[in-house]
């Protein structure tokens, strides 16, 4: 029986661009980068009468590769909301979210936002059993700077525990995992799905040392099931094509991001040709979500449909599909 997502909570029910506004020591936190530190400030944005709202905010930073300071001037940031404050509100049933900061000043950073954003969007059609997105244009207002500010793109994602809760199951704390645990089809759906965003930097069974599992990807468990993979963090694909990040592990043979390579298990061969036509079915919905011009620029929206052509034409063709996904899987 299938995971089932439960009614959309009202953060994620629109996919209109949200403005909020942050208040907290930004100077700090983007110098400090300390995890084990949690800056007091507040979110504020406008209800649907016009009229401010303003929660208390927690802020940690967050990340390993985007925290680093040669990489992103501006730290990742998890957002921590108070449950007695959010009922009535944008933010009813959230309390803890990931903020995607854009990394960098500038239009191309905000671009990597949203091809971000549109990447977790494209997942979303494939499976209801992933993270809900919703794009937020950012002021961070600097409490320990009177005066200085920025704007920014961001991108808002729920908590893997709202995720787990919404399909009625339970995310899997071990670090490691065996193949044999993974459901199939699910299991193949995310590997397709790497395979398409050119997204090799993933692992469905094993999570960094002394965290849960996986890489890049949350396991989550109903009784009676198998565990099934939802995959995040999509700035290292081909599709996002950020500048800032790292190159392909050497060891899969590719040069660049672009380049892709199909990381699924070869004892889930058999579930290629049964996942196969659910990206067939999805392929109309996806172009029109890539063709949205409120979210990119002409040139981007056709590099983008695209990059993503060349993926259908190669999934499209048996030849192609025992060369590049039967004969190219992992054992």
């Amino acid at each position: 029986m299938p995971l089932q997502a439960a009614e959309t909570a009202p953060l994620f029910q629109s996919q209109e661009s949200l403005d909020i506004t942050l208040n907290a020591p930004f100077g700090d936190i983007d110098n400090e980068r300390d995890r084990e530190e949690e800056y007091e400030g507040s979110l504020s944005y406008l209800g649907a009468d016009g009229q401010p709202v303003l929660l208390d905010a927690g802020f940690e930073v967050r990340g390993n590769y985007r925290l680093r300071k040669d990489v992103c001037r501006y730290s990742q940031l998890w957002l921590d909301l108070k449950r007695g404050q959010v009922p009535g509100t944008l933010f009813e049933g959230q309390n803890r979210l990931k903020l995607v900061v854009q990394c960098r000043p500038g239009d191309r950073y905000a671009d990597y936002v949203v091809k971000e954003y549109l990447a977790y969007r494209l997942y979303n059609v494939l499976s209801e059993t992933s993270f809900r997105v919703r794009l937020v244009n950012v002021t961070y207002n600097y409490s320990d700077d009177p005066g200085e500010s920025r704007t920014h793109q961001g991108l808002l994602i729920e908590h893997k525990d709202t995720v787990a809760e919404s399909a009625g199951a339970e995310h899997v704390e071990e670090n490691r995992v065996g193949i044999s645990t993974l459901d199939p089809v699910a299991a193949t759906r995310v590997a397709l799905f790497m395979m398409m965003i050119g997204n090799t930097d993933f692992s469905l069974t094993a999570g960094p040392e002394d965290d849960e599992c996986c890489h890049n990807a949350k396991l989550l468990n109903r009784e009676g099931s198998r565990y099934i993979p939802i995959p995040y963090d999509f700035d290292a694909s081909g599709f996002v094509n950020a500048t800032y990040a790292a190159d392909p592990n050497p060891s899969l043979g590719i040069r660049s991001n672009r380049t892709r390579l199909y990381r699924g298990y070869c004892v889930h061969n058999a579930m290629v040709a049964e996942v196969i036509p659910e990206f067939n079915a999805a392929r109309e919905t996806f172009n029109e979500l890539l063709n949205d011009p409120r979210l990119s620029s002409n040139r981007d929206r056709r590099n983008s449909i695209s990059y993503l052509d060349d993926f259908f034409e190669l999934i499209n063709d048996p030849d192609e599909v025992q060369d590049e996904i039967l004969d190219d899987c992992r054992d």
